[in-house]
């Protein structure tokens, strides 16, 4: 069957405020990515989260992306054109004590306010769009799939919110976001095997991993140092567990430990592992293009997580990315982490076998990093992951 050509609507988990300011590296932007260079995808148009006056006011937050060619525009919304065929809207509300009452459940708000709505459907009437394919991956913009037109729906489970600790006070609004999924949308692809679960009804969900740019991390390669590294990147919350991570610094003292990306939770025990162990180093955020630059300088990366319901849900990129880079991967038994995706990935079953492999990864000798980055399988390549979501997207279209 000949695929379709689609114009395609995203509303991605993060925005392309955040992408262009933190580079390309979350799912949602790396298929962005790869849908720019599909030939069965005519226009993509990226809409973002709307900015409260709050946002501006108490952040200094900018609503526009101001990046790209200026197509359309009225007071409360911009729509921009980012490279040829592919745009991006922003939106401006009002809001201000709402939002600082609500908070995050703010977002299921603002996309259900019917300036949002019209804003949205005069930029998809000003691009001329056909064939309309609404791609929805924040499960709190759920309003947008209620009220706007198109010819089909379908919806990218990143993580399960119903068990995220910082989703908890809207629990209820997720839940019924998931069921409207559940029971609406044409397709649904989630990034683990467990979070098929949260769409029981659904005849056509379909998990779909996340993957890697191999070619990106080919710089990592490890360099000759004089002192061994083990590093973690990653955003920083709940999942971490630093009691296994003081484990790790315990068994070894003269291994130096780096944490790159933001620290969202836990501050207070990160302080403490930094008073006490000086072979521990939280490096902050950095931009997705440094990356490389910083793990060439790692001998082993490890994934420290807990095992637990948020978890499960899970499926780290940051796994497929370590050994892009040429480094062997010391994980817990999280979703998704296998051996059968690479010889080179050891997953432990307990915090006792963790520092034990962790041992035996630094200590291995003769497996050069190429060895490491060949042996991710095709399928985890973006360009794959990417073709089979649009392939199905196309499918969609009658």
């Amino acid at each position: 069957m000949q695929s379709k050509t689609i114009d395609l609507i995203i509303i991605p988990f993060h925005d392309c405020k955040k992408w262009l300011r933190e580079g390309f590296r979350t799912r949602d932007a790396h298929l962005f990515e790869q849908f720019q260079k599909n030939p069965n995808i005519r226009k993509i148009l990226v809409v973002n989260r709307p900015v409260s006056v709050a946002e501006i006011v108490v952040r200094r937050e900018k609503w526009q992306t101001n990046y790209g060619k200026l197509v359309a525009k009225e007071f409360a919304w911009e729509l921009r054109e980012i490279t040829e065929n592919v745009f991006n809207i922003d939106f401006f509300d009002w809001d201000f004590f709402r939002v600082l009452k609500e908070k995050k459940g703010w977002w299921f708000t603002a996309f259900n306010k019917k300036n949002v709505i019209e804003s949205l459907q005069k930029a998809m009437s000003k691009l001329d769009m056909k064939n309309t394919v609404l791609f929805l991956e924040n499960p709190m913009a759920i309003g947008v799939a209620r009220h706007i037109k198109f010819d089909a729906f379908a919806f990218d489970a990143i993580d399960n919110w119903l068990c995220h600790p910082q989703m908890e006070p809207y629990r209820a609004v997720v839940e019924k976001n998931y069921r409207f999924v559940d029971d609406n949308a044409n397709a649904v692809f989630t990034v683990s095997e467990n979070l098929k679960q949260v769409f029981p009804t659904n005849k056509n969900v379909q998990w779909v991993s996340n993957g890697v740019d191999v070619e990106f991390f080919q710089n990592a390669f490890s360099e000759e140092s004089e002192k061994q590294i083990v590093g973690y990147a990653g955003k920083i919350q709940e999942r971490v567990d630093f009691d296994l991570v003081e484990n790790c610094l315990k068994a070894c003292p003269s291994v130096e430990f780096q944490f790159l990306g933001p620290a969202y939770s836990q501050k207070e025990r990160i302080a403490e592992l930094k008073r006490k162990y000086p072979n521990i180093k939280f490096l902050g955020d950095i931009h997705y293009s440094e990356l490389p630059k910083y793990m060439k300088k790692w001998n082993v990366a490890i994934i420290p997580h807990k095992v637990d319901p948020f978890t499960a849900s899970m499926n780290p990129l940051k796994l497929y990315e370590y050994l892009a880079a040429g480094k062997q991967v010391v994980s817990t038994g999280v979703a998704g982490v296998s051996k059968s995706i690479s010889p080179y990935v050891y997953v432990a079953a307990s915090a006792d076998e963790f520092v034990a492999l962790l041992e035996t990864a630094l200590n291995c000798a003769g497996v050069t990093p190429k060895e490491i980055a060949e042996s991710i399988p095709m399928e985890y390549h973006w360009s794959n992951r990417a073709n089979i979501i649009s392939d199905k997207l196309s499918s969609l279209v009658g």
